[in-house]
């Protein structure tokens, strides 16, 4: 008879085990692992000052940790490597500057929005006098990344030139593989004051080419843990926390200032 039960006992543990889904196994571990990006300031960086990565991206992530009432574990992630490290449990959760897409959508659960990007340029002061010079040019792009789709779009003549990374893609640049640096205002912005002073590129302003809107993700079904980072930050905007954060890295006294046109909302 004990031994029934034990067995039994065995079968129930592992049925259980079975159906837990990443919430409660984040939860029993105390722990979730957060992909984040390292070179994509000020998203995602390496802070040398304290040894480890920060950024806006990093801040939300362990505002959605302390929600959940566990450690947030940092994983830095190169742009083509975010999805994939989510779909083979590398990490828990995506919060690296990543576009929600319908297509992405096929393959992740996302949140809601936590950022409105704007797509634009960064070239050499004067490089291009009207949009048919920038369809003619080498344009570097961080792999992994949406602009190699809008880039066909709004330039069908242009040649793309990959990187692994927006470091690589200024690197290439610097060394003449491109003409302009392609990706979000602020990252571009971002990587562009790591460069001497008299690297002449900057970004093209006045020539937007696109809006998105970031969004963590989890694995596809994990309705749980969507459900959970959703309210985290839902609450993060009553509350007042997603302006904090928004003004540690975007606000008046940031390295890229910028105005928040937007609010994070179910």
């Amino acid at each position: 008879m004990k031994h029934r039960l034990a067995v039994f006992a065995l079968a129930y543990l592992a049925t259980l085990l079975a159906w837990a889904d990443d919430l409660d196994k984040i939860l029993k571990k105390g722990e979730i692992i957060i992909g984040v990006r390292a070179g994509a300031p000020p998203f995602g960086f390496f802070d040398k000052a304290r040894n480890k990565v920060s950024g806006y991206d990093v801040a939300f992530g362990d505002y959605v940790a302390t929600r959940l009432g566990v450690k947030a574990v940092f994983q830095p992630l190169d742009p083509a490597e975010r999805i994939p490290a989510l779909q083979s449990g590398k990490i828990d959760l995506i919060v690296a500057a990543l576009t929600k897409t319908a297509a992405r959508e096929k393959e992740l659960d996302f949140s809601v929005g936590y950022f409105v990007a704007v797509q634009k340029l960064a070239a050499r002061r004067g490089r291009f006098r009207s949009l048919s010079d920038v369809n003619n040019a080498k344009i570097c792009f961080a792999e992994g990344t949406t602009a190699d789709q809008w880039i066909p779009d709004n330039f069908p003549k242009a040649v793309l030139v990959p990187a692994v990374g927006y470091p690589q893609a200024f690197s290439i640049w610097q060394a003449g593989g491109c003409d302009a640096v392609a990706g979000q205002a602020t990252i571009l912005k971002g990587n562009i004051r790591k460069l001497p002073r008299n690297a002449g590129i900057a970004v093209l302003d006045d020539l937007p080419l696109g809006m998105e809107t970031f969004a963590m993700a989890v694995r596809k079904g994990e309705t749980r843990l969507k459900e959970r980072v959703n309210k985290a930050l839902i609450d993060s905007e009553k509350n007042g926390d997603a302006v904090r954060i928004y003004e540690q890295y975007f606000g008046e006294d940031s390295a890229v200032p910028q105005l928040r046109m937007f609010k994070i909302q179910g």
